[in-house]
Formats: C-alpha cells, structure tokens, sequence
C-alpha cells in the first residue's frame, strides 16, 4: 500500500513539473520588449532575496516574494511574471542544493499557479466587472488572483501530501493553512497599501520608483526575520544541548533517559526515521527506532564502512547510501545522516535519523547530532562505569563473605569435627571424652551464629525489598518497639531515582543512626529527613539523646573495632557521599550526609 501511494505521489510530482516547465518555455515565446530594464532588473533582485531568505511557517518555509510577483506581472505582463517567478526559484534551489526532484519541482508548480490563476482571475473579471477600469477594479482584481494564488498553490501541494505514504494528518492541514492564511492578509493588504498609496501620490496606479522604495521594508522585514529566524533555532539548540546534558546527568541512573534523547531529537530536527543504538559487550541493544528501520539493522553497523567513520555523515541520496545500510530502511527514505557513538576509540552506539521528503539536512544539524552525540556518549560510558562499579562491588562483597566463611566457620567446624574423632579414638574416661564433645560442641555453636551472620548477609537488603523510604519506615517502627522511642520520617522535594546501591547505603546509615539513637544515646525522639534537591539529596538523622564527643568516640571505635561510626563512613564513601556527624555531650545528635544525585 506504501509503495503504491509512493508511486501515485511520484507520478503526480512528474506530471506537474513536465506540465509547468512547458508553460515556462512558452512563456518565453510571449514575452514583449521591456522599455526600463533597471527598475525590472531590481524588482527581480528584489524577488530573488525575499526566495533566498524565507521565513518558517509549519513545518516548511514561506516567503514574502508574492506582493513583488504581482507588482512584475502588473507592469510587464503576466507571462513575464511567470519566467521571472520561475528562474529566481530555480536558481535559489540549486544554492540551497536541494534534491534534484525539489529543484525542477518547485519552479514548474509555481509557473503552474501563476498561470492557472491568472485564466481564472480573467474569466472571473470577464463575467462579472462591468465598471470603469478604477482603483476598485485593482482591489477586486488583486483579491481574486491573491485568493485563487493561494488555494491553488495549497491544493497541489495538499494533493501531493495526501498521496504520500507519510502520514498528513487533519490537525497538521490545519496548522499549515493558519499559517499560510496570515502570509495572503499580509500580501493582500500590503498591496491595497501600495495600489492607495500610488494612487493618492500620482494620480495613476503604476509608479515604478514608488514601488521601489514601498518594497525596501518588506526586504529588510524578509532578511530580518530570516537572520532572527536561524540565530533563535541556533540559541535553541545550544539552550537544548545544556537541558538535555543535565537531565541526562539528573536521570542517568534510571531507564528513561532514553526517551528525553527521543524527545530532544524530535523537537530540534526534522525526522522521519530515528535510531538510537547502544552497544555493550559486543552487543547491539536497542534504545529506540522510530519509522521505517526493519529488523535487523545492527548488521549494517558491523560492516567496515562504519568503522571508519569517526563523526557524522550525511548520505543525501539513497545511491550515496553505504553496502548494506539501505537494505534496512525503507524504500521511501531518501537521505540519512549517520552518527557513530565513540569515546576513547571504543564503540558505544550509533545515533542515525532519515528523512523521507528529499530535503537535505543542513550543516547546523549535522553539527547538533555531532554535539548530542558526543553528550550521548559520555553518558553512556558513565553508566557502564556504574554498573561495572556496582558489579565489583557485589563481588567484593562476595569475596569477603566467602574469606569469612573459609577462615571463620570451616575453620571451626573442621576442629570440632577433628575433637569429635578423637573423642571416638580415646580410651580413657568418661569425662575426658565428654569434655572434648563440649568443645566441640561450644565451637559448632559459634560456627552456627557466623553462619546465620552470613546468610543475614547474603539475604536481599530491605531497601532492595521494599524500597528506600518504606524501609526506612519500617526500620523506624521497630526500633519503636524496642526501645520506645518516638521516630518520624519524612521527604520534601521532588523525588528522584538512585541506584539500588545507593538505596542500600542510605538505608544502611539511617539504620545505624537510628539504632545508636536508641540503644545509646537513650533519646525519646527522633526526626529522619530525606530532602531532595537539585544536585544531591541530603539525609538528615536528628535525636535529642545524651550526645557525646566526636573525637573521643573516634578513638574508642578504633581500639574497640566498633561498627557503627567507622561503618557509616565506609558506606558513605562508597557512594561517593560526604558525611558529617554533630553532637554534643546532653543536646542529642545531627547525622548529616549529602548524596549526589547522579550516583
């Protein structure tokens, strides 16, 4: 069905520019002798720059090249209009390079309104004006071909939309005629502005200096707004990339940062397809596709053609595109601009959008791609670096265990078992043997609480379980129970994911706190605060217990291996946090620690 509503389009396109090209040359053929080739040089000059700097309307662009087409085809003739209007389009085409179907399409559609426009605006002035030839009859005049203009215009162009196998929807019909409805009241009254003016100074309707000088704002005006134009979607570029690279970096832990790259790349550049790729351990996995990519187009990317790209590449035709790539997009696709995610010569992704319309991308968005790229990037390499982290410090955590387990527990249960036999070996009394199987049963005792600390250990944390925040409300309500004491919990800002790593730690810390809150400090209150803001989140543990001296306790932590203040700061340090203990001997204790956010 694509294929055929592609065709049907194709055959439309053919049709209208092999029918307004045989008008531009017969045109050539009823062209009469100019008498005052400077004033139509400069209002072709000027025709030429209000083509060369459109301004955006919709999705496309405009310009205000209509109020001068009509000026030319007042004074030197219709046909004249036609070949002026047909040349300057042709000529701004093959400088803004683009495709060679848009390059011979846009002229002969154009030679096409003017001229069905003109038949219509002469058959409806035949019918029905039967008055003096007067400024009314310029007015009237100027209204029917304005109007007839424009909807023919839109009609071909809508014809060609609505065939297409891209999708045209109602809501986008009626953005694009909001549009173009403002530019004919602009044309329209820009040129009663002019027929009233001429009028009023000369007497007559054509004045040619009048003219000139009337059209020298409506230049500025186009090259103005064309200038503010590109510098505004530059600044928005540059605003885009800076929002974006600190959102990524505020969600980098959690899986939707994915889809502010997607929203970011549909807000800035014009795509009808999108991938974005990410490889990890010489494996492509899929981030988003988005359009006409078939399965499978990892494969493409495996091809010697993408190792030797180092930045993005523009394939502005379906023939430039490299071996293999084409096979994976869709027939309708005509240009792509590839974009290889590198970073320390090693490949982490591929960021590739395509566009059906044969517009070529232009170089400000080949370099926007470039930068995001670049951004993407590094993100990705972050998380890598993250989750290898996280991985290392599992095994770490494993190793230690098992080193526990080996030195601790096997050990003791090889000697309990070794005094067991010896006990069966022995021949003396009664109580020489029973003492042996007390040992042996004191030490098999200790093995089984190590091995209970172990498996305590190996069970998932309560945060993994539960969630950070409902585990540390539940850790709040037990040590209620056990010790009286009255514990609050609560969050302010905006929350934000972390990775269960950090979770685990800033679970940890608060647990001890609040267990050093009750066993030791003998507080009856105690206030837990989780702020999130910005940057980092900040977690703040408050009783009013007994307190103590910072240094003091340091020192007793240290000769007595005590687990709680030394442990807080190990966990802290893992998750790259700072912590900060206040206290004071009889005004209770303030455990603070700042989390980045990021981590």
């Amino acid at each position: 069905m694509d294929r055929s509503r592609e065709r049907n389009s194709n055959i439309i396109i053919t049709c209208i520019t092999v029918i307004g090209w045989l008008l531009a040359f017969y045109s050539l053929f009823q062209l009469h002798t100019i008498s005052d080739l400077w004033s139509f040089a400069l209002l072709v000059g000027f025709l030429f720059i209000t083509e060369l700097f459109p301004i955006p309307v919709w999705k496309s662009i405009t310009s205000f090249s209509f109020p001068l087409i009509y000026t030319i085809i007042i004074l030197y003739g219709p046909w004249t209009g036609v070949v002026s209007f047909v040349l300057v389009s042709f000529i701004v085409n093959l400088i803004k390079r683009r495709h060679i179907q848009i390059v011979w399409f846009n002229p002969a559609q154009l030679a096409l309104t003017l001229v069905l426009a003109q038949m219509v605006t002469s058959a409806i002035l035949y019918l029905t004006w039967t008055g003096a030839i007067g400024l009314g009859y310029h007015y009237y005049k100027l209204l029917l071909f304005t109007l007839f203009f424009y909807i023919i215009n839109n009609l071909l162009i809508d014809m060609i939309l609505w065939l297409r196998p891209q999708k045209y929807s109602w809501k986008d019909w009626k953005q694009k005629m909001l549009q173009e409805t403002i530019i004919v009241a602009i044309s329209i009254s820009y040129l009663m502005l002019m027929f009233a003016l001429g009028n009023q100074n000369r007497g007559g309707v054509v004045d040619v200096f009048s003219y000139l000088f009337f059209f020298s704002p409506l230049l500025a005006a186009s090259i103005i707004s064309a200038i503010i134009n590109g510098l505004n979607r530059e600044k928005n570029r540059f605003k885009a990339l800076v929002s974006l690279t600190k959102e990524l970096n505020r969600i980098l832990p959690s899986e939707d940062w994915v889809s502010s790259v997607e929203r970011w790349i549909d807000e800035f550049i014009t795509t009808d397809v999108a991938l974005f790729i990410v490889k990890e351990n010489d494996e492509w996995k899929g981030s988003f596709k988005k359009g006409g990519i078939i399965h499978g187009i990892e494969n493409a990317f495996e091809q010697d053609w993408f190792t030797l790209l180092d930045e993005a590449v523009h394939f502005s035709s379906r023939k430039d595109f490299p071996e293999g790539l084409d096979a994976y997009l869709d027939s309708s696709i005509r240009s792509v601009v590839v974009t290889p995610l590198r970073i320390e010569n090693e490949t982490v992704g591929v960021l590739l959008v395509g566009k059906e319309d044969n517009k070529l991308y232009q170089t400000t968005d080949i370099q926007f791609l470039s930068t995001l790229a670049n951004q993407l990037a590094v993100i990705i390499k972050t998380r890598n670096l993250f989750a290898e982290r996280e991985q290392r410090i599992v095994l770490e955590e494993r190793n230690r265990i098992a080193r526990e387990i080996h030195d601790g527990i096997a050990q003791s249960l090889a000697g309990a078992v070794l005094k067991l036999e010896t006990s069966k070996r022995l021949k003396t009394g009664d109580d020489e043997k029973v003492k042996l199987v007390n040992e042996s049963i004191e030490k098999l005792r200790g093995s089984l609480g190590e091995v209970r600390e172990s498996i305590y250990a190996l069970r998932p944390n309560p945060s993994e379980k539960f969630g950070m925040m409902e585990a540390i409300r539940a850790k709040g309500e037990e040590v209620v129970k056990d010790f009286d004491v009255n514990v609050s919990v609560h969050t302010r800002g905006v929350e934000k994911e972390v990775t269960p790593h950090v979770e685990k730690n800033v679970y940890e810390v608060v647990s001890e706190a609040l267990q050093n809150a009750g066993k030791h400090a003998e507080a009856s209150k105690v206030d837990v605060m989780i702020r999130y803001c910005k940057e980092h989140v900040v977690v703040r543990v408050r009783d009013d217990g007994k307190g103590f001296q910072l240094y003091k306790a340091l020192l007793r932590a240290k000769s007595e291996a005590h687990y709680g203040i030394l442990n807080m700061n190990e966990l802290a340090e893992q998750i790259d946090a700072s912590l900060k203990i206040n206290s004071t001997p009889g005004r209770g204790t303030e455990i603070l620690m700042f989390v980045p956010a990021t981590k």
